[in-house]
């Protein structure tokens, strides 16, 4: 009992009025960066609950891509001063163009050409740009799409520190970056390393993030990621003053409807031979992905030359199915003992800049075997209707 007194005479005492007070003050005010933290990332409901979604981020990329976004106060302010309704009725009515045109018979081809296999789960995608967007379509369940070019990496436009007349400047290079994959399905290598430059668009990640948005998703987080000497994957954070590192991104995104996270990691590096020679680390890389549905589209028809043997190679290894235009690998480098070869559309020598192409192999065998109708263009020969695939399936 006389114990249980001092203690609570204790609770009277100025120290403990301090402590409280001191306690207090912790909760109702919270650091500057924690409070920006909460509001940046609130918890999506149910199963999502484990993977916040960066609501910030996920903002500014609805912005972009002209779709509803949460009415925070620094956009709200910017969608009457810049006219971005205009905008996002503008890029409502390219997509949807596209769609009818194009992007709606793929997905119905898709549904009924491709195999379905649950056991893989990765998209691999060299030479991509970034063209999520196709590769999105052609296979929506994927946990994760490997792509892989040589435009830059970018960052998202910090658009609530930018002037409106800078915003509206912005959106139009966006709108103006998007009209070759629009027109012709894919993006021309020339334009994309000019509409790409820090100064324009800044890099893929914007275009990345604007089609996830497009295609029905939240993003949940954009990383900066690396492969390091050795072939393995880190975080920027612990590759600081380390050589010999390939840069990437990584965004986290998810369906509201399947609650399912998926990722894109888009590395920016060359795989020529020599490219691959010189970070041997990236190639151990792609040669320890898992068993891959690999896609290839627009490709310039590089690996149809002797440079670029080892990506070549890499693809063969690791792919369950190859989905190609004429532009991927040289139809005369399957080995049909270890391919099912199934041939779509119409084959027709290249013209204009890839007039020196020749796939006499691929001509007579679009002759020889029975070939499958194409609804819809795709890849170089838009113009004309004379779009082919090749679906390889490893037997």
């Amino acid at each position: 009992m006389k114990k249980m007194k001092k203690m609570l005479s204790n609770l009277k005492t100025p120290a403990f009025f301090l402590m409280v007070i001191f306690i207090l003050s912790c909760n109702h005010n919270p650091k500057a960066k924690e409070v920006k933290e909460v509001k940046e990332i609130e918890k999506t409901s149910d199963s999502t609950s484990l993977n916040p979604v960066n609501t910030f981020t996920d903002d500014q990329a609805s912005f972009i891509a002209g779709m509803p976004y949460n009415k925070n106060e620094c956009l709200s302010k910017l969608d009457s001063s810049i006219k971005w309704k205009h905008y996002a009725s503008d890029m409502d009515k390219m997509f949807s163009h596209s769609t009818s045109l194009r992007l709606e018979k793929m997905k119905m081809w898709a549904d009924s050409e491709l195999i379905k296999n649950q056991s893989i789960t990765t998209v691999f995608y060299p030479f991509s740009g970034p063209d999520f967007l196709n590769a999105h379509i052609f296979y929506p369940d994927a946990d994760q799409y490997i792509m892989i070019a040589q435009e830059p990496i970018g960052s998202l436009p910090d658009i609530c520190n930018m002037r409106p007349d800078s915003v509206k400047s912005y959106l139009s290079k966006i709108n103006n970056s998007l009209k070759d994959i629009f027109k012709r399905s894919y993006f021309i290598t020339k334009e994309m390393n000019n509409d790409l430059r820090k100064t324009k668009v800044n890099g893929t990640l914007p275009l990345i993030s604007l089609f996830i948005k497009r295609t029905g998703h939240q993003i949940v987080s954009v990383e900066r990621i690396g492969v390091d000497s050795l072939g393995k994957l880190q975080f920027t954070d612990s590759l600081k003053n380390k050589k010999n590192i390939i840069s990437g991104i990584k965004v986290d995104f998810l369906s509201p409807s399947t609650k399912k996270v998926q990722s894109v990691l888009y590395f920016r590096t060359d795989i020529s031979d020599k490219g691959l020679e010189k970070n041997h680390g990236f190639k151990i890389y792609l040669t320890e992905l898992p068993h891959s549905f690999s896609y290839l589209k627009a490709a310039s028809y590089l690996m149809h030359a002797d440079n670029f043997r080892t990506i070549r190679s890499i693809i063969f290894d690791i792919s369950s199915t190859i989905l190609q235009d004429d532009s991927g690998i040289a139809y005369k480098y399957f080995d049909k003992h270890n391919w099912d070869i199934r041939l779509y559309g119409k084959y027709f020598k290249p013209k204009e800049e890839f007039s020196y192409i020749s796939e006499p192999d691929l001509e007579k065998a679009y002759k020889s075997s029975a070939y499958r109708p194409l609804t819809y263009s795709l890849g170089y020969n838009w113009r004309t209707g004379h779009s082919n695939l090749l679906y390889a399936i490893r037997k």
